[in-house]
């Protein structure tokens, strides 16, 4: 046993078990971009990228530079794309690391012209078009501008053209066909005019599993290499394996009367004798920490402020940690480091172990990463296939 009181499972052949089932998915011909941003989202970058690599995946795709040096670091030689168009300043750092950019502006375009012109090398690119998601790249009517200003530069040669899905987890599949289209067009106008491969690729997890027309040159799998499907509305054609599991023991137990008060605040008192645990876990762990949306219709308004209601009340606990298969309520305020779970007729004693949902890529960086790993990217493979035939 291990001396970690909290600790996160990383089981790496459930992600290689995820990779073998898209990669059984798509056709032979089409490559893998394994994105890996945001330390894998959760995961470990550099262990995660380490198994994919040896798994087959032809590139991988971080979001910032950092993030791709990290992969350099930890001995990852596939190519590497950066999401994140560069700033003309970061021009000489891409190419000196040989991670391959987004470019979506002229300037950079020219910074990384004249950075390549001065280290004597070509410099390799990835041309970001925006279709509709709003946030990076040039707009589709100005791709033949762009392409007549790439082809005054040989220091540099097109490598790929990207853009990205803001709805293919949804259930209306409308707009992003309305952004394929925009998106196919700019490809057979860059494919007409450049010369040498110029990889497209715009399928996401969402498109892998429901748009197969969007395969392209490259698929670019992200949350399904993680062990979850995009939303309830895709399709799950292939069998996913989650590879992660928050754990943590229970330090303390105490017992307390009626009336007694619980965290800061008191905002939890005892109505009968309690039994309750301690968890070296809280809030600067990214434990209850949730992102914050915006109801898109006013259905979703009303369903999230019953929620919220009931929490209030104390109807339904909107924390809670698991032990075997039952559900032990969070009692009040999650502290920094430390929460407190009702564990009252349990049997429960002190060092033994919970588990604890936390969102991914909000976990805390220090929590300790275990890392699993047992079978054979072979053995692997077999079942893919097996269950992608089914």
């Amino acid at each position: 046993m291990h001396p970690y009181v909290r600790w996160i499972e990383i089981d790496l052949d459930a992600i290689i078990h995820n990779f073998c089932q898209i990669r059984q998915l798509v056709p032979p011909a089409v490559k893998i971009m394994s994105v890996v941003k945001a330390d894998a989202y959760g995961h470990g970058s550099a262990q995660v990228a380490g198994a994919l690599a040896e798994a087959g995946t032809d590139m991988f795709a971080v979001t910032t530079i950092e993030e791709g040096l990290e992969l350099i670091n930890s001995g990852i030689k596939n190519p590497i794309l950066v999401f994140a168009p560069i700033l003309p300043d970061q021009a000489d750092l891409v190419l000196e690391h040989g991670l391959m950019p987004t470019i979506d502006d002229r300037e950079a375009l020219h910074a990384l012209a004249s950075a390549a012109a001065q280290k004597n090398v070509k410099g390799s690119f990835h041309l970001k078009i925006e279709t509709g998601m709003g946030r990076t790249g040039i707009p589709g009517l100005e791709v033949s501008q762009f392409l007549q200003e790439i082809k005054k530069l040989p220091q540099l040669q097109l490598a790929g053209v990207y853009s990205h899905f803001a709805t293919a987890m949804m259930k209306d599949k409308s707009f992003a066909q309305k952004q394929l289209s925009i998106f196919l067009q700019a490809v057979r106008e860059i494919k007409r005019e450049v010369s040498g491969e110029v990889l497209a690729h715009i399928a996401n997890s969402a498109a892998i599993l429901d748009l197969p027309d969007t395969y392209l040159d490259m698929v670019r799998p992200g949350t399904l290499l993680y062990g979850q499907y995009p939303s309830p509305y895709v399709s799950k054609k292939i069998e996913l394996q989650d590879p992660w599991q928050m754990k943590g023991r229970i330090i303390s137990v105490k017992k307390l009367a009626p009336g007694d008060s619980v965290g800061y605040g008191r905002d939890y008192i005892t109505k009968k004798p309690r039994e309750i645990g301690v968890v070296p876990v809280g809030y600067a762990d990214g434990f209850g920490v949730l992102p914050h949306t915006r109801p898109a219709k006013f259905y979703d308004l009303v369903k999230s402020t019953a929620k919220l209601l009931s929490q209030v009340l104390g109807l339904i606990a909107p924390n809670y940690m698991i032990y075997g298969k039952e559900r032990l309520p969070v009692v009040g305020r999650i502290g920094m480091q430390l929460s407190m779970i009702d564990i009252t007729g349990k049997g429960i004693a002190r060092g033994e172990t919970v588990q604890i949902p936390i969102r991914r890529t909000t976990a805390g960086g220090k929590i300790t990463r275990v890392y699993l790993r047992d079978q054979k990217i072979s053995a692997i493979r077999e079942v893919a296939a097996v269950q992608t035939q089914k």
